[in-house]
Formats: C-alpha cells, sequence, structure tokens
C-alpha cells in the first residue's frame, strides 16, 4: 500500500491540515492528518485534531449508524492520544466531544448514563489540568443540563446501575457553568447554544432568542460552529413557531 504523503515532511502534511481545518474543509483536513497518522502513529496533535474532524464530519450525516462509525473513530483517536500523553487537554476535550455525541444517538439509557458518568470524570479532570480553558465549563454546564432532565426510565436505570443520581444536579448549576465559559470566552457559538438549550427546555423563550440571535450573528471561529449555527437556527424556528 502507498502511503499518503510520502516523501513529504510529517510537519508539512500536519500544516496542510491545520490550514485546512482553519478554513472549515474539514474531510480534507482530516486526510491529512490521517496522512501524518500513517507514519507518525504518535502525533498527538493530529491524534486529536482528526478526532475532532471525525466528529464533525459524524455531526452532519442524518443517519445513526453511519454517525456512530465516525464518533467511534473520534473516540479512538482521542484515547490514542490521551495515552500518549495523559495530561493532553486537546486529547480529553477531543474525548469528551466524541463521548458526548456518542450519548446523543445512545438507543437506552445505561449508555447515555455510562458516557455521563466518564464525561464528568473527564471534564473534573481538565479543570485540575487548565482551569482557564473555558470549553471544560461548557462540558459541566451539558452535563447538568441532559441529566437534569432525564425522564423516569433514565433515572430509575441511573439508580439500578450506578447508585442513584447524583445528588447537586440541576439546570442552574448548568446556567452557572455556561455563563463562567462565556466569562473566559466571550461570542463563543457553542456556549451560547448551550445556556439558550436551557432556556428553551425551561420555556424561557425570550432569554433563549436573546441568546440565539446573539449566536447566529457570530462569525464561525472553527470547523464546528457551522453546525453549531445550524442547531442555533432550527431552535429559533422552534421558538417563532411557538410565538
Amino acid at each position: 500500500m502507498v502511503l499518503a504523503g510520502r516523501g513529504q515532511p510529517i510537519s508539512d502534511l500536519f500544516a496542510e491540515g491545520l490550514a485546512l481545518e482553519k478554513a472549515f474543509n474539514v474531510k480534507e483536513a482530516l486526510a491529512k492528518y490521517e496522512a501524518v497518522l500513517q507514519r507518525q502513529p504518535a502525533h498527538e496533535e493530529a491524534l486529536w485534531r482528526a478526532s475532532r474532524m471525525e466528529s464533525n464530519v459524524g455531526g452532519h450525516l442524518k443517519e445513526k449508524s453511519a454517525k456512530r462509525k465516525h464518533y467511534e473513530k473520534a473516540q479512538g483517536y482521542a484515547k490514542k492520544a490521551i495515552e500518549l500523553n495523559p495530561k493532553s487537554v486537546g486529547g480529553r476535550f477531543a474525548h469528551i466531544i466524541s463521548m458526548g455525541l456518542l450519548s446523543e444517538i445512545a438507543d437506552n439509557p445505561r449508555e447515555k448514563i455510562k458516557n455521563a458518568k466518564i464525561i464528568r470524570e473527564e471534564a473534573e479532570t481538565l479543570v485540575i489540568l487548565d482551569s482557564a480553558f473555558a470549553p471544560v465549563y461548557f462540558v459541566l454546564g451539558k452535563w447538568h443540563y441532559e441529566l437534569a432532565k432525564l425522564n423516569w426510565l433514565e433515572q430509575l436505570a441511573c439508580d439500578f446501575f450506578f447508585g442513584g443520581m447524583p445528588e447537586d444536579v440541576s439546570m442552574e448549576k448548568a446556567i452557572r457553568h455556561f455563563e463562567r465559559a462565556s466569562t473566559l470566552d466571550p461570542d463563543n457559538i457553542l456556549f451560547l447554544y448551550g445556556e439558550a438549550s436551557v432556556y428553551h427546555y425551561q420555556k424561557n423563550y425570550p432569554r433563549a432568542k436573546a441568546l440565539l440571535v446573539r449566536a447566529v450573528r457570530l462569525a464561525p471561529r472553527e470547523p464546528d460552529d457551522i453546525l453549531r449555527k445550524e442547531k442555533c437556527q432550527a431552535m429559533l424556528i422552534q421558538i417563532n413557531d411557538k410565538s
């Protein structure tokens, strides 16, 4: 088999991947990172960046089975990055993203709750590694939000498999974490969407709408922001339909 990028310096391949990622050419960036990994499997940053790209590709697909394939591959890349460097902030955050996406398409409560436990453990580790890393507070906000809205069957599964729901779960803490994330990184589409989701769930539509309108007016800063803006637009349509 002929390896992609054979003869080209690995540093050049990786730089091309970064440039493509910055230009939101996700699939092309992924191909470059994978070319790097073919030749240097222990390239930590290529691993977690490939993980992020796989998550992004999966996020744009419709079928659950197709999504799962990409999310599981993303998870594999992230785990390898963490194995190489347990203090890898990029690796641990990429792992959280893949776990969160897998939870969104999970077919049974047990998988959702198991993933939630791992996500919180990863988030707490990230806070220790870098307390000023804004995305980790989004993760904690999302964690509280998702668990606080579990239905009775999912809560029963939590009791059965893990000895009960964590006592400190609440929508108020979800909002607090989302606001902390926005304080550290203002005008972040992901953080605004997260906070808006809580207000939407609570039927506080004016507050949710204000956050969403602000989010859709922002320019994308990373490939995932394109999908996030689509989600903001979709939620705005839902809110407008209720008006």
